[in-house]
């Protein structure tokens, strides 16, 4: 039955296993030739664009580079001239100019100045004087950086200091300009000031007119280590003041300072050690020498009952003025000069001497031997030959670079009294309305019974003759880079 059947169907089966024959598939289509070429034009377009980027942002990225490194470099040459601006004008605060310097002069000042200050950076190199200018050479602050600088002298007497700082080859300046202002001197806080040792003995007393702390009294010698000694029944009723801080002050007898006794332990409190340096005021005695209008020398008459007015003391004439002697206006000593006044000596004006430097005092000295009576220039009679020497009040003896010495009794003393040393022996004294001050490293002296009596009352300005030293002073208004 089985055969029969696939016999009797044989079509159905071969159809089983063997389907009828798909016809091939259709061939795809093919792209247009032109679409093809526009596409990689395309794609080089894209890789130039990208390419055309990656150029522009590494140039970029270049000048990036280097305008960094220029405002490094540029950075770094002004902070080389604003800290060498900074460093020198500390240095040029410490710069004193005294009073009375021509402007080459000044200049001079400034570049020796400059030099001692800087010495320690300059390696050796020389700080430059050209005309009213210096020149400070290259400072070396790090590896490759440095800065120079000059000081200009202006009209106005003002120094322009110009700073170039220099750093990786590149270079940056400020200026500002220094003005001259005044300083001040802690010497007229002092009824006495001395840079000496300052020797009281015996029954020497120094006294306030009116307050104690007209009598303080400074030392301000570095080259004794003894600055102060008071031996006996020494009185002195102002405080010691010492500068040197190793120095000591030496007190033996029955001696009072600032009213207490050697024996309280409260006289210590009157003593100050360690005060530092002081400023010595200079003298000017060219402001009066132009009033010295008539000679004295060798051949001149100093002894018996006379009258000079307004005297020049040639150098070397070493006179003695002896007898009823009365000197009115200026007495202008050239150096030098040995001057003696004796017997009974009325002075109304002021004693003034030439600077005969330092070291010379046995050939440059004046002695007060007999009674001194003095009055200030203010009190001169009216008349022409007075008339500009009564406007400098102030000043009775301006004598730098002398020895003076007195031994007799001046009453009042109408006037400042400097010298290089001065020595009060015997019954010495009197009252002293101003201030002593004592220029030189020798010793300032009191013996026996000299006494002085220190007023300041109603003082209120520096006394003629006298000229502080100026400082230097920023003016920052005028900083400027360049």
């Amino acid at each position: 039955m089985a055969a029969r059947d696939i016999h009797h169907r044989p079509a159905e089966v071969a159809g089983r296993l063997h389907p009828p024959a798909r016809p091939p598939p259709a061939p795809a289509a093919r792209p247009p030739a032109c679409a093809a070429g526009s596409a990689y034009v395309l794609a080089i377009l894209v890789l130039g664009i990208f390419a055309s980027l990656a150029v522009a942002l590494a140039a970029e990225a270049g000048i990036g580079l280097r305008k960094a490194n220029n405002e490094v470099r540029i950075h770094a040459a002004r902070l080389e001239a604003e800290g060498g601006m900074a460093f020198l004008a500390h240095v040029m605060r410490q710069i004193q100019m005294p009073g009375g310097l021509s402007d080459d002069q000044r200049v001079q000042r400034l570049r020796d100045s400059l030099q001692a200050l800087l010495v320690g950076s300059l390696d050796g190199q020389q700080v430059q004087k050209v005309d009213l200018a210096v020149v400070v050479p290259a400072i070396a602050t790090a590896a490759g950086r440095s800065f120079t600088a000059g000081a200009e002298l202006n009209a106005d007497g003002a120094f322009r200091l110009s700073v170039q700082g220099q750093a990786l080859n590149c270079a940056r300046g400020v200026r500002m300009d220094f003005e001259a202002v005044g300083g001040g001197s802690a010497v007229f806080d002092y009824g006495v000031a001395s840079r000496s040792r300052v020797k009281m003995t015996g029954n020497a007393r120094i006294l306030g007119a009116s307050d104690p702390a007209e009598a303080h009294i400074l030392s301000a010698t570095y080259t004794e280590s003894e600055a102060v000694n008071l031996t006996g029944n020494c009185c002195l009723e102002g405080d010691v003041f010492v500068s040197n801080p190793s120095a000591t002050v030496s007190l033996t007898g029955n001696i009072t300072i600032g009213g207490e006794s050697v024996w309280g332990g409260d006289i210590y409190d009157h003593i100050h050690i360690g005060m530092g340096d002081v400023e010595f005021p200079e003298a000017d005695p060219g402001i009066f020498e132009p009033y010295a209008t008539n000679i004295v020398d060798s051949s001149t008459s100093t002894s018996g009952n006379k009258t000079f007015t307004n005297i020049r003391i040639l150098a070397g004439t070493n006179p003695n003025f002896s007898g009823n002697i009365k000197l009115y206006g200026v007495v202008f000593i050239e150096t030098p000069n040995k001057v003696k006044f004796a017997g009974n000596l009325s002075i109304t004006g002021v004693v003034v001497t030439q600077d005969a430097g330092e070291g010379d005092l046995d050939n440059n000295y004046l002695h007060f031997t007999g009674n001194t009576t003095v009055k200030g220039v203010e009190q001169l009679p009216d008349g022409p030959e007075f008339a500009g020497v009564k406007e400098l009040p102030g000043t009775f003896l301006l004598a730098p670079g002398f020895a003076t010495k007195f031994t007799g009794n001046f009453g009042t003393v109408s006037g400042t009294m400097a010298a290089d040393e001065f020595q009060f022996t015997g019954n010495a004294g009197g009252v002293v309305h101003g201030w002593i001050i004592n220029w030189g490293d020798t010793e300032f002296k009191l013996t026996g019974n000299a006494n002085l009596t220190m007023d300041q009352s109603g003082l209120t300005t520096l006394p003629f003759g006298f000229s502080l030293p100026t400082m230097l002073s920023p003016m920052p208004t005028s900083y400027e880079e360049f």
